[in-house]
């Protein structure tokens, strides 16, 4: 924690001490890059570029800029060992900016990626390094923790301890999940992560971070007339200045200054539904609130019913003027335009629904869906004499046509009614028929045993003798819908003739022509030639 004695205290300390104090001079504010430095770091970007190499070429530009009197700082992390995640070096100790560019690249160029991402015992380190200064420290890494440690708990931590240095995220070419994982830091810190997929992003979201600092941190706040929070958004324009999109669910990052404000809720049609304008005048300093009353738009959510059942239902589709201008999930309660709308959803392929609704100010609308009633259905099919099970998905046929193909684990859900459950295998067909599928039960699982022989098959020398256990395949005569399996272990076959040929790479083998009856246990044999 950066603690600041204020000059009454410091006369404080010197009478009652009898020692002179002297007072510390003001250090000038740093940004403090932390570099990873990890093995990935070898891994491309979407721009074919090696992410080490792009991140070196956009710090050397980064460095040449004009930072008005502030110091920079550099350490990174993952460079000299493969397994230590205390691995983290300051190479740059603060410096002026001004003097410091030449070291700071030839340091960054002497980097060799190798080892994990100690990012939270970096984030300490740092702080160390701050000492009473403040500032900005820039994370720029491909990757999130490997050293079972939590960044956002520790970014937690620092707000708690009103630690005065600002900490941005730069992810550089990360997955879906990493990325997630990186907003949380940005978000714990109070500030906007920056995704970077290539060289050139890399270098502009640097350029967002320096444009923003010094910026005020700005929260906006939405309330209906009737009191109630609600969540909204703002644009602030400037002339001469680019719009800035405001969000009452993150802190906003803007320069101090007069603006025009326009701010609402925002709807699921992609607008600011009525909007409230006025002047607002951010001042320097601290971070600064703006509240706004806004209209409610109408409001809409919806629901499955199955006669008397609830369903969990699909995703809801709005459509206008032949046009779908929105979707969302059932579980979702959403805001939208006025206007008349067709809402169409399928959650299954035998209820394929539509409501025509007409919102208007001030609605709060259910849109209630009323299903075919459907029931779920799981299949199982076992060998008789041994309960050996066929992992295929099944069919559900009527009047000579296939109406269902149903998961072998998830089932599927069907309309109540008579049905030939099929097993569809070419080399082991089976078909159980007439079976009912009754309206009573929600869900149903059918268990038949299928007529079944077993076979094991055993290779042998030309002697005679016992063979190794390997590979080999199962077919109909003519030699097709042929099956891998492997040698002394017993399968199950419907009743029927079959083939059996030897894997060509352990030896000569005549392929072997067998029937299986019913209840029927056998071995055939594979002898070399």
């Amino acid at each position: 924690m950066n603690i600041r004695f204020s000059t009454p205290i410091l006369f404080l300390l010197y009478f009652l001490s009898g020692q002179t104090v002297y007072s510390q001079t003001h250090q000038p504010e740093g940004i403090y890059i932390i570099f990873d430095a990890s093995g990935s770091m070898w891994g491309e970007l979407a721009d074919h570029t090696r992410k080490i190499e792009s991140a070196r070429n956009v710090l050397e530009t980064f460095v040449k800029q004009d930072f008005h009197g502030k110091e920079l700082a550099l350490r990174a992390y993952g460079h000299r060992k493969e397994k230590d995640c205390t691995d983290s070096e300051l190479l740059v100790p603060f410096s002026p900016a001004t003097s410091v560019a030449e070291e700071f690249t030839r340091q960054v160029r002497s980097i060799n990626p190798k080892g994990r991402t100690p990012i939270s015992y970096s984030f300490r380190e740092a702080l160390k390094d701050f000492g009473d200064r403040s500032g900005d420290i820039i994370l720029i890494s491909d990757g999130i923790e490997t050293c079972d440690e939590d960044p956002c708990a520790l970014m937690r931590e620092w707000k708690g301890k009103n630690i005065s240095i600002r900490v941005h995220v730069v992810g550089l070419g990360l997955e879906e999940q990493a990325r997630l994982a990186m907003e949380c830091i940005a978000r714990e810190a109070g500030t906007e992560y920056h995704n970077a997929g290539s060289a050139s992003e890399l270098g502009e979201e640097l350029k967002k971070i320096q444009a923003d600092h010094g910026s005020i941190g700005v929260w906006l706040e939405g309330e209906t007339p009737k009191g109630e929070g609600i969540q909204i958004k703002g644009i602030l324009s400037q002339k001469g200045r680019t719009d800035i999109l405001l969000e009452s669910s993150r802190k906003n990052t803007v320069l101090s200054g007069t603006y025009a404000l326009e701010a609402g809720v925002w709807t699921k049609n992609g607008h600011l539904y009525l909007p409230v304008k006025k002047e607002v005048i951010i001042p320097d300093g601290q971070d600064f609130t703006i509240s706004m009353i806004v209209p409610e738009p109408p409001q809409i959510w919806a629901a499955f019913q199955d006669g008397k059942l609830k369903e969990r239902g699909a995703l809801i589709f709005a459509w206008q003027d032949n046009r779908e201008v929105f979707s969302f999930r059932p579980q979702d309660t959403v805001y939208a335009d006025e206007g008349i709308y067709e809402f169409h959803t399928q959650p299954n392929a035998d209820n394929s629904l539509s409501l025509n609704e007409t919102l208007v100010k001030g609605d709060k609308k259910e849109l209630l869906f009323s299903m075919t009633h459907t029931v779920k259905v799981v299949i199982t099919m076992v060998a008789t004499g041994s309960g050996q099970l066929f992992r295929n998905n099944y069919e559900l046929w009527q009047g000579g046509e296939k109406k269902y193909d149903i998961h072998r684990v998830n089932g599927a859900l069907v309309l109540p009614g008579k049905y030939d459950v099929r097993l569809p295998d070419d080399l082991t067909p089976f078909t159980k028929k007439n079976v009912e599928i009754t309206p009573s039960e929600p869900i149903q699982n059918l268990r038949f045993e299928v007529p079944c022989g077993h076979v094991t098959i055993i290779y042998q020398k030309a002697d005679g003798t016992r063979d190794k256990d390997d590979r080999c395949w199962i077919s109909l005569p003519d030699g097709k819908a042929q099956t891998f399996h492997n040698s002394g272990q017993k399968y199950a076959l419907t009743p029927g003739k079959y083939q059996l040929t030897g894997w060509s790479h352990k030896g000569n083998y005549s392929p072997v022509v067998f029937e299986i009856k019913e209840g029927e246990t056998k071995e055939i044999v594979l002898q070399s030639q």
